[in-house]
């Protein structure tokens, strides 16, 4: 019986999703064709390491300010590092929190400039649904308009999301039968150029997915990855260490999510 036991256990856990937390610091990675995105290769010593962002060689307010730690100083008409709120002044006010997530719009100068000033997004103050929606009053909650009023949406979790158009626009699924936001499954993707991964419910981590006949299930291991296709069909949580797919151990994910949140957020909105 004990073995039974033993043996019923051990084949559930190999029927367990594969479920990963962390993506692969740019130092971990030995490929130069790896070494992409937020990355750079080095061909002195063939390494790849994270590139840094020079501020002084954005030349428009929308390329500048998008960047991490830059921000556009419109009476220089020059980008440089993000310095403090108040040291800005903009001519739109969603211009303020562009620079700097700790920053917002104050009351507007004689001259139509708004100064800058350190706080941060409450919805409730907006009253229509274009000042109001994606606002960010946090790294966990959206703005949204509804029932003619600016709501804070909680997206800490794909199943806390209560709006559509918010559960679509992130990597979630929405049910209309139910209303119901959910994380996807690896059977929600319909192609093999898609079946790669899924986020995880609270956006920590992800799925690894695998084709198998005519669907996309969950993948049970990673052995059947080569060097040309480790890092990409994980979506940068494996890599090739030279001779097998290998698991990374940098950052948590969470932080990229949020990032690639706001990026696209500023991008669209």
């Amino acid at each position: 019986m004990n073995r039974q036991i033993l043996l019923i256990a051990l084949i559930s856990i190999s029927l367990q999703a594969l479920s990963v937390t962390n993506k692969c610091e740019c130092t971990e990675l030995v490929q130069q064709a790896d070494c992409t995105s937020d990355c750079t290769w080095s061909t002195t010593d063939s390494t790849c390491n994270a590139k840094t962002s020079d501020c002084t060689t954005l030349t428009s307010q929308s390329s500048c300010d998008l960047v991490n730690g830059c921000a556009w100083t419109d009476s220089t008409s020059k980008c440089d590092a993000f310095t403090a709120c108040s040291n800005y002044s903009v001519t739109v006010a969603d211009q303020c929190n562009q620079k700097d997530s700790t920053c917002v719009s104050g009351t507007s100068n004689s001259d139509g400039t708004i100064p800058c000033q350190t706080g941060s997004i409450t919805c409730s103050t907006f009253t229509s649904s274009t000042d109001c929606n994606f606002k960010v009053p946090n790294s966990t909650s959206k703005c949204y308009y509804t029932n003619n009023q600016c709501s804070s949406i909680d997206v800490s979790k794909c199943s806390t999301i209560t709006v559509q158009e918010i559960c679509e626009f992130l990597p979630c699924k929405w049910t209309s039968s139910s209303n119901t936001c959910a994380a996807q499954t690896c059977s929600d993707l319909a192609s093999t150029a898609n079946c790669k991964t899924v986020s995880l419910d609270d956006f920590s981590g992800v799925n690894i997915c695998t084709w198998s006949g005519q669907a996309c299930t969950d993948a049970v291991d990673v052995t059947a990855l080569s060097s040309t296709n480790c890092y990409s069909s994980t979506s940068g949580y494996y890599y090739w260490n030279g001779s097998a797919c290998t698991e990374c151990s940098g950052s948590s994910s969470y932080s990229y999510v949020l990032a690639f949140i706001g990026f696209i957020m500023m991008v669209m909105f």
